[in-house]
């Protein structure tokens, strides 16, 4: 009880009072093995009136729902390979090859990922996203990734156009345990990690700390990566409770040079600002590497129930991100240079770090309305460096309000109108500070035609701010800055459950952008683009087949264009225009098996050379066998039949790979 209460959990509680039977399952909308078969019944005894929680299941807007044994169904080990079955999700190798994700055609800085509450890389959309990366999350302690597709209650924040990432870690129970992961596999790789978790009276706890590594399978990829990761919970008393929470990596990553498709040579870069010597008209930019790359996410939340209408939380954190990133200068290797204005290596140092503070509270006007109004500060300080002595820094300031009315119309419609108020203020070196500010609403509305068929609409608005970083680009061009860029998001969903045992949910979206920041190339200001359209739709089946056998099927629609000032239109870059995932798992006794699937469509890329890719389609495979509750061995196999393909014009697809390993509790 306390954890639908204070938790707050995906599928937490409509209204209830008294005594009231809630399944469960029922109005969660589903992961690719979140098969909508109702799991029994959650009885709760409630006195008078409960504040009902403000969770994402009352304003069902498209999310998903990854629980901890769905993740490990899929043999993920971090939080990207996780998310890459989800329709609407493109996981994408971005600069430096990062891992990061697209959520419905959205520029892959326009998701924001928290762990237990926590903003994660707080460089990305401040000032720079360069060492942003979904591969670095562990998830060997996440209890439930939710993913907000589309437009979702205010109280997240709208500085978004993709989605929000919301990650919430285990919590102990029970007397202290420890469990093993260990694992070796491909290229010299091996993931192994420790947990040890528990309660006792009034506390419970959940650390783990890892390490990783692995050669990679393309020339300069290696990569080393330690953890440390953990979560306590006190309830002070019947009504309160105060949890810290943090989260530490430090990795060393080599990046992996382009590949030319015709000639299987490695490609370099061709960037000026390194200190390579120009040879026949061109740079030689390659080997980059980043070292000391640190992450640092501390938290402590305090949640009360004041009365039995009114709750809050109030939440204080405090975050750091800092990496080396160094690049190999080819021509001076060549010509056997190595100077202060041109040296062999070059060097660029980045470290930011920042606290905030938030607060939200629901207060129940009536037996069916709840109001839900928050703020929050943070303050993030950057700055970087370099061994040719040139320096950067910079301070960004942001503030936001918001309110929002959840109400019960009738025992079948739902609706939920917010509006956020979001204000920046940032420094960039020597020049003046650039301000903005945006007002965005947001309404949902879901209505009940039966026990079988729910309907949904939403629509809302969202902006992402000018960086200090751009502004201070223009400036030195003499050029204007841009303004904020706006986006108007629409979805129409209808999810029917068929029996208790199938289920299907159907999306029709668009996200309409004025307005969007871009530039051409590293040397252009950045511009506004007239005009983007992002539409499309996702279609999710998942099926108890038997008792020892289920499944499921999504397939992805997306067709994203951009529109100049002229009236001409152009297809988006790097998008692939549908998807399709599949899979299905096997469990009979002590064995269970799992096969899961993706296609993707042709691609158009930013290369003149290579402007197209082909479609691919390749296979995963996972493998368990559990010899008793203390001692289970596993198989995950990732591109089964070694299917060839290009992930980017430049960057092929990994071959045949494998990790096995087993999972031991002493």
């Amino acid at each position: 009880m306390r954890e639908n209460i204070l938790g707050w959990g995906s599928c937490g509680m409509k209204k209830v009072f008294k005594k009231l039977v809630i399944p469960s399952a029922v109005v969660c909308l589903l992961s690719p093995f979140n098969l909508a078969m109702a799991e029994g019944s959650t009885e709760v005894s409630l006195d008078e009136v409960e504040v009902r929680s403000t969770t994402l299941a009352d304003y069902l807007v498209t999310t998903e729902v990854i629980t901890a044994e769905k993740i490990k169904e899929m043999g993920a080990t971090n939080l990207a390979a996780a998310i890459n079955a989800v329709p609407g999700l493109y996981v994408v190798h971005a600069d430096k090859n990062a891992r990061l994700v697209r959520i419905r055609g959205a520029a892959t800085d326009q998701t924001k990922v928290y762990i237990d509450g926590m903003p994660v890389f707080p460089l990305s959309g401040i000032a720079s996203n360069s060492a942003s990366d979904l591969s670095t999350i562990p998830i060997d302690n996440i209890e439930r990734i939710e993913i907000i597709k589309g437009p979702g209650p205010v109280q997240y924040g709208t500085d978004y156009k993709g989605g929000v990432i919301l990650i919430t870690t285990k919590k102990g129970q029970g007397a202290g345990q420890t469990s093993l992961h260990l694992a070796g596999g491909s290229h010299n790789s091996f993931d192994n990690y420790m947990s040890y978790s528990g309660s006792d009276k009034n506390i419970s706890y959940y650390i783990t700390a890892g390490k990783t590594q692995g050669d990679g399978y393309l020339n300069n990829s290696s990569f080393k990566k330690e953890y440390f990761n953990g979560k306590f919970v006190w309830d002070l008393d019947k009504d309160s409770t105060m949890t810290f929470s943090g989260y530490y990596m430090n990795t060393d990553r080599d990046i992996a040079n382009g590949i030319d498709q015709v000639t299987g040579e490695e490609t370099s870069s061709s960037v000026k600002w390194s200190g390579d010597t120009k040879v026949n008209g061109k740079y030689d930019v390659k080997n980059w590497k980043y070292k000391n790359f640190e992450q640092t996410s501390l938290a402590l939340q305090y949640d009360k129930i004041s009365s039995d209408r009114f709750k809050y939380n109030v939440k204080f954190y405090h975050v750091s991100d800092g990496n080396d990133l160094w690049v190999l200068n080819g021509n001076n290797a060549k010509l056997n240079v190595n100077t202060a204005t041109n040296p062999l290596w070059y060097k660029s140092t980045w470290y930011a770090q920042g606290n905030g503070i938030e607060f939200t509270g629901d207060l129940k006007a009536d037996r069916n309305n709840t109001v839900t109004f928050g703020a929050k500060y943070n303050q993030i300080n950057w700055e970087s460096y370099d061994i040719l002595n040139s320096s950067e820094s910079g301070t960004d300031k942001r503030a936001g309000y918001y309110i929002q009315d959840n109400m019960k119309l009738n025992d079948k419609t739902d609706l939920t109108f917010g509006v956020r108020y979001d204000e920046a203020k940032q420094s960039y070196s020597s020049y003046k500070d650039v301000e903005s500010d945006a007002t965005d609403p947001v309404v949902n509305i879901t209505h009940k035609l039966n026990e079988k068929n729910t309907l949904r609409f939403s629509a809302g608005k969202s902006h992402v701010f000018v960086t200090a970083k751009q502004a201070a680009a223009n400036l030195d061009l003499d050029e204007a800055i841009p303004t904020t860029e706006k986006a108007i998001n629409y979805e129409i969903g209808w999810a029917h459950n068929f029996d208790n045992k199938s289920s299907l949910d159907i999306a029709v979206f668009a996200n309409k952008i004025t307005d969007r920041i871009t530039r051409e190339n590293k040397t252009d200001p950045y511009t506004n683009i007239a005009k983007t359209d992002i539409k499309g739709i996702e279609l999710e089946y998942s099926r108890y087949i038997s008792k020892r056998l289920k499944g499921f099927v999504n397939y992805t629609y997306q067709k994203a264009e951009d529109t100049d000032e002229t009236g001409v239109k152009t297809r988006a870059e790097n998008l692939p225009n549908y998807m399709v995932n599949y899979g299905v798992t096997y469990m009979v006794d002590k064995f269970q098996g799992s096969v899961i699937g993706h296609v993707y469509g042709n691609v158009q890329t930013d290369s003149t050379t290579y402007p197209k890719l082909d479609n691919y389609h390749t296979v995963d495979l996972e493998l368990k066998y559990r010899e008793n509750k203390n001692l289970e061995y596993f198989l995950h196999v990732n591109n089964l039949f070694d299917t060839e393909y290009w992930e980017k014009y430049d960057y092929p697809g990994e071959g045949i790979n494998f990790m096995a390993g087993a999972n031991i509790r002493l």
